[in-house]
């Protein structure tokens, strides 16, 4: 939270250029421009190498920013240049930089020495100190934008604030509420104003405001009511970001928020450069591909301190893929292993893995404890046919640790209350209980068709029922209960199913429906809403995905897209499919983990290619910097169209960024995105690794606050957003 008063934010950026490009390249190469597209802006001061007008420089791609006494020029090859003033402003504000850079930057310029500037300061930021009585205006960037904050103290006047524009350019407002300027051809972009304010819980409410364009051409802002005694945020930010890694491969694969603000994260390495914590269960890298286990303290008070770390794994290739977390604070983790040296512990059920396959294992592991009494419990769990390994766990109040995963081993365990004993296709999802306390594999089961199933997601419900999803090429997977679909689609589906492993044999199986398009449609991500109904992500192929009226985008946009999906299974049929929308541009998108809030609000966390992903005005990183960049996006059923979107931001440079899960406070204020990706990410000062190490690939977390918080109730309990309760569904042709 920042300390002052109130903050504007405003995103400008130079978008598209329709006038002729020139015979002669003049730019340099694409690499290089990739380059150093993915830097934060750098302002640089004047010490005697420009006119002695223009006190700050900034190079943002194809245009300069020229910093003066009286404002801000956009300097466009091909366009005249467009100025940025503050209309009956103070002329004597105080420009004065913030945050230096390491980095200088030397001036050789002929023969003369004169002419010669040498270690020129660069900032992070420079502020204009007092433009209006009680307002500063702040400017930064990244990612070839340029962004800035008006800060306005308590008791001062933002309606004084009224931006002008110079030279041959006309303000327009979209019908989105950014701020258009066309000039020769070029547009200047500038979002509209996000606005929100925080109570003392630190919940974020909304606040309404944008532009106004008056009939002389300046720009006023508009706000609606608001309380004046609290400060006034306009814009989500990036509040915290760190890699995880050495140079190697390195990855974060996934993550669990708890609710005393300690995120528990996994993942795995081969550079073994993780750093480590005395007195975690082991200081040592010992294969070739290790899991690692980290917490951090995401609380005020803990900084986002890393608080524990350790390694774990034999002598070979170790992927951790499922973490859960009970209430006393213990790691439950599953994946799968290649090493006949995984570490046990307790009563394992099986101590040897598969031969030469690999196989899944489960480890339960307290960080409270010291060294090697730490790990309480570890098996194996896999057969000798094939290969097997565990994508998803879940635990409940007993400690009972579910499983998910893949299956290609003929003798794969299974138990006596089975739904489906025997291996049916190349591969079968598998659904397995186990108790650490006894060892006992207390249900373990497969389930599946004749073709290819992939388990990915599971989760507990309040009832103890285990949802599971899966991606499947069969046509005959087991299908039960008044499933939205008991036929197959096109080449690969969804699966959601439902069990109640107290059951015996078939009857374990509740629900199972098949979901997608006619082309291929897969899962990857599965959720809670408050109402106990099932969120669902994935990408898809397919042109006529079902949707629902109130979809945020109806149509394929092409390529590949990301989806979201809600569905009950207790609602028979197509009943139950309360929600469901594409989520894509005209590139390559997927989604990778969803989530919800309090209120229902969905989050879903993905990848793109798309240089038009739906992003909004409140977005971190408006525009695409031409990598697999990650995308985070809330959105909120019963409103069709873009304004069901609240946020949607890319996040990254011009390599490639992977989100592999996502957690949100339950009021919705404040997003965890972990994953693994290139350089580029914007780093925090506070972060524990300075910045990318190098190698494959870092593990990341990033922290995104200042998002609005739900609508509550007089007496605080959230309000539970319905959406559609009867739906009809369609299916979009292109």
């Amino acid at each position: 939270m920042r300390s002052y008063g109130m903050v504007f934010f405003v995103s400008a950026a130079a978008a598209l250029s329709a006038a002729s490009r020139p015979a002669v390249r003049t730019t340099p190469p694409a690499s290089a421009q990739a380059a150093l597209a993915r830097l934060p802006l750098r302002f640089e001061a004047n010490q005697g190498q420009f006119d002695p007008a223009i006190r700050y420089v900034a190079r943002a791609g194809n245009y300069n920013l020229l910093f003066t006494a009286k404002g801000i020029l956009f300097a466009v090859p091909g366009s005249a240049p467009v100025s940025l003033a503050l209309a009956n402003s103070n002329p004597q504000a105080l420009i004065e930089p913030l945050d230096p850079l390491a980095g200088r930057t030397d001036y050789f310029i002929g023969r003369r020495r004169q002419n010669w500037h040498t270690g020129v300061a660069n900032y992070g930021r420079i502020r204009y100190r007092s433009v209006y009585p009680g307002v500063d205006l702040v400017y930064y960037g990244s990612h070839n934008l340029l962004e800035y904050d008006f800060v306005v103290q308590p008791g001062a006047d933002p309606s004084a604030i009224a931006l002008q524009f110079e030279g041959t350019v006309q303000p327009q407002l979209s019908p989105e509420g950014d701020l258009v300027l066309e000039n020769a051809g070029r547009k200047l972009l500038q979002h509209a104003p996000y606005i929100y304010q925080e109570d003392a819980s630190g919940a974020r409410h909304a606040v309404s405001g944008g532009y106004r364009l008056l009939a002389d051409g300046s720009v006023k802002l508009r706000l609606g009511r608001y309380d004046h005694s609290k400060p006034l945020v306009i814009d989500p930010t990036i509040e915290y970001c760190t890699y995880i890694g050495g140079n190697g491969q390195d990855q974060v694969n996934a993550a669990k928020l708890l609710p005393n603000g300690l995120l528990y994260i996994v993942g795995q390495t081969d550079s073994g450069q993780i750093p480590y914590i005395n007195g975690a269960y082991n200081n040592d890298y010992t294969g070739l591909i290790d899991v690692f286990l980290q917490i951090l303290d995401t609380t005020p008070a803990g900084g986002f301190q890393q608080i524990y770390s350790s390694y774990i794994g034999g002598s070979s290739n170790d992927i951790p893929l499922g973490l859960d977390v009970d209430a006393s604070g213990i790691f439950y983790v599953t994946g799968w292993t290649t090493s006949s040296d995984f570490p046990m512990a307790g009563n394992s059920y099986q101590t040897t893995g598969g031969a030469t396959n690999q196989g899944a294992f489960v480890f339960q592991l307290n960080p409270a404890l010291y060294g090697g009494i730490s790990l309480l419990y570890s098996s194996y769990l896999s057969g000798t046919t094939g290969a097997d390994g565990a994508t998803g766990i879940a635990v409940d109040a007993n400690q009972n640790m579910y499983m998910v995963g893949t299956a290609e081993s003929s003798d794969f365990p299974v138990s006596l209350n089975a739904f489906q004993s025997a291996l049916w296709g190349t591969s079968d999802v598998f659904i397995a209980e186990m108790n650490p306390n006894t060892g006992s594999l207390i249900y373990s089961s497969y389930v599946g068709g004749e073709d290819e199933d992939f388990g990915e997601n599971i989760l507990l419900s309040a009832n103890n029922l285990v949802y599971f999803t899966a991606s499947t090429f069969s046509t005959e997977f087991a299908m039960a209960g008044y499933q939205y679909s008991a036929s197959p689609f096109g080449g690969e589906d969804a699966i959601l199913g439902v069990m109640d492993l107290t059951q015996q044999g078939l009857a374990t199986l509740k629900y199972s429906t098949y979901f997608g398009g006619a082309e291929n449609d897969a899962v990857s991500g599965l959720a809670f809403d408050p109402n106990g109904n099932a969120i669902m992500t994935g990408y898809t192929i397919s042109p006529n995905f079902p949707v629902t009226p109130d979809a945020v985008q109806s149509t394929y946009a092409g390529d590949t897209d990301a989806w979201v999906a809600v569905i009950n299974p207790n609602l028979p049929f197509t009943y139950g499919l309360l929600y469901s929308s594409y989520l894509g541009g005209n590139g390559g998108d997927a989604g990778t983990w969803v989530t919800s809030d309090a209120s229902g609000d969905i989050y879903v966390a993905g990848y793109t290619l798309s240089p038009n992903f739906p992003v909004t005005g409140n977005a971190v990183q408006g525009a695409w910097p031409g990598g697999t960049n990650t995308f985070v996006t809330e959105l909120v059923r019963g409103t069709s169209g873009s304004k069901g979107l609240v946020f949607s931001t890319y996040i990254g440079g011009t390599s490639d960024y992977m989100p592999t899960s996502l957690a949100v406070t339950a009021n919705g204020s404040t997003l965890f995105v972990v994953g693994y990706g290139g350089i580029g990410l914007p780093t925090s000062p506070a972060s524990y690794q300075g910045g990318y190490a190098g190698g494959i690939s870092d593990g990341f977390v990033l922290v995104i606050g200042g998002l609005p918080s739900p609508a509550t109730t007089p007496d605080g309990r959230p309000v539970i957003r319905k959406g559609n309760s009867r739906p009809t569904t369609s299916k979009n042709s292109q």
